[in-house]
C-alpha cells in the first residue's frame, strides 16, 4: 500500500488513460478520414482525363509508397523504401500498371476528388486512395 486515499488513486488511474484514449481518438479520426476520402464523392475518369490527371505526376499517401507515372509510359514506384520500376498505360477507361517483378498489368478504375485519387482493381474491392502532386525530384 502506498498510503494514498482512495481519490488520488482514481486520479492517477485516469491520468493513465488519458493518452491511451487520446491516441485512440486520434485514430478514429485517421480512419474516419480516409473512409471519407475513399467515400462516393469521387468522380470517375475516362482515357482522357485518366492521361491528363496522371502524366508526369506522382500518386502517393505521404508516407508508404508513391508512384512517379512517367509520361513515357514508365513507371517509378516506391514502397517501404524499396524501390522498383515497371510500364503504365491507359486503355478501356482504366490505369494498367506492372507490378515488381512482373510484366502482368493491373488494371484499376481511377476516380477523383480534387486531389485526392481512388484507384480500385474490382468495384467490390478496397481502394488505394491517394493524392496526386506535381512530380518531386529525388
Amino acid at each position: 500500500m502506498d498510503g494514498l486515499p482512495g481519490f488520488f488513486k482514481r486520479n492517477r488511474l485516469r491520468l493513465g488513460l488519458a493518452p491511451t484514449l487520446v491516441a485512440a481518438l486520434a485514430v478514429a479520426v485517421i480512419a474516419f478520414d480516409l473512409g471519407a476520402r475513399a467515400g462516393d464523392n469521387f468522380k470517375p475518369l475516362d482515357e482522357k482525363e485518366i492521361r491528363a490527371t496522371i502524366a508526369g505526376k506522382d500518386i502517393g499517401d505521404g508516407a508508404h509508397w508513391s508512384l512517379y507515372l512517367r509520361p513515357d509510359g514508365a513507371l517509378v514506384g516506391v514502397e517501404s523504401g524499396a524501390r522498383w520500376t515497371g510500364a503504365r498505360n491507359v486503355q478501356n477507361s482504366k490505369l494498367g500498371r506492372s507490378n515488381p517483378g512482373s510484366k502482368a498489368f493491373d488494371c484499376y478504375d481511377v476516380r477523383v476528388s480534387g486531389e485526392n485519387i481512388s484507384l480500385r482493381l474490382k468495384a467490390n474491392d478496397d481502394a488505394f486512395v491517394g493524392v496526386v502532386e506535381k512530380h518531386k525530384t529525388n
